[in-house]
């Protein structure tokens, strides 16, 4: 086993182990995460027999997108609740976190998938009084759902062992990315849409991801610095292997500030109503 393996070594378990030490919190975003993921099969159906569309996709691309994505935020926060020790993972705290974080995360799924059955938008939506207080509510919870992953970095800085490279680089990764998933959304919410200058209009957008190549798209930047929390972690655990540990804790800053100036740098571009990547 080389230097950098054995560097990470201490803070990986065996599959088998994992599971056995799984708290019901753990067991609880696990549970949901996997319940989007399958819900994604009956909307990806229903896409297909879609007709109806918003801002010229198909109504059933937002429900599909946002299931895969808070299923994704679910199953991060259950692996990284395991830097911590048994008695922080098992307390009230961190069973309530993962409590409110599932049912906050199904209601907001709930709400897109209801109103794309309307054909009525879910975001920047205030026609009537109900739809904006619906989206502020939906509002409200993906910032809920973004703390108390910012928490759960200030919990692992707190009582994780920050002297493993990769538990403290995960830490703040999940601070970083939290505060810039919410600074970006609420700058959104404000700014009443994603779109700066362009065509307001998803057709056309960059395949999969759907950003505007017409003018600037503030969920580039919202998208970069949300993921900051899965991206620079997985990357500081893929350079454990090539680097020694004395190395790995600066090699992971290093990958935290990139991250952060990807995100700023395409917050700059959008803002200025540049795409991030323009018709060819």
């Amino acid at each position: 086993m080389t230097t950098a393996v054995q560097a990470y070594a201490p803070t990986a378990v065996s599959r088998a182990s994992w599971f056995e030490r799984a708290t019901p919190g753990q067991a609880l975003l696990i549970g949901a995460a996997l319940f989007l993921l399958l819900a994604m099969l009956p909307t990806f159906l229903t896409m297909a027999i879609e007709v109806r569309t918003l801002n010229g996709i198909n109504v059933w691309i937002k429900p599909a997108k946002f299931e895969f994505s808070v299923a994704v935020q679910f199953l991060t926060v259950a692996w990284f609740l395991q830097l911590l020790p048994p008695e922080q993972r098992a307390s009230r705290l961190a069973t309530g976190l993962c409590q409110t974080m599932a049912a906050v995360g199904i209601l907001e799924i709930a709400y897109i998938a209801l109103q794309a059955s309307k054909g009525e938008a879910s975001h920047f939506n205030s026609l009537t009084p109900l739809s904006l207080a619906l989206y502020s509510l939906m509002g409200i919870g993906a910032i809920t759902m973004l703390s108390i992953s910012g928490w759960l970095g200030i919990m692992i800085l707190r009582h994780g062992d920050s002297s493993k490279p990769f538990v403290s680089i995960t830490g703040l990764s999940l601070i970083v990315g939290s505060l810039l998933g919410a600074l970006t959304g609420i700058f959104m919410s404000m700014h009443h849409g994603h779109w700066v200058g362009g065509l307001h209009t998803d057709v056309g957008g960059l395949p999969t991801f759907g950003w505007s190549r017409s003018g600037g798209d503030l969920r580039v930047a919202h998208f970069f610095g949300m993921h900051i929390m899965q991206a620079v972690p997985i990357a500081t655990w893929l350079t454990g292997f090539a680097l020694p540990r004395s190395q790995l804790k600066a090699a992971g800053l290093m990958l935290l500030g990139a991250a952060i100036l990807v995100a700023a740098g395409t917050f700059a571009q959008a803002v200025t109503g540049h795409p991030f990547i323009a018709l060819g």
